[in-house]
């Protein structure tokens, strides 16, 4: 299997009843930090890991300024 799709040791952690009390705005918020962990929960392009990113706030996106990769948490 890929390493790719293993799941971290903070995802494992969570069970779905302390997501499913999770506002929208928390649970976004844990995802983030926990995908970008090794970047303090910093969001950077999974394509080419520019850091460069723009934000689409309302649909929770981001957008590499560098590939123009869109990606989500």
């Amino acid at each position: 299997m890929s390493q790719h799709f293993l799941l971290s040791a903070a995802t494992r952690t969570l069970s779905l009843k302390a997501i499913w009390r999770m506002t929208d705005d928390e649970a976004h918020s844990r995802f983030q930090a926990i995908r970008w962990a090794d970047n303090g929960g910093e969001p950077f392009c999974p394509r080419c890991r520019c850091t460069a990113i723009y934000t689409y706030v309302i649909r929770r996106i981001w957008k590499c300024k560098a590939c123009g990769h869109q990606f989500s948490a």
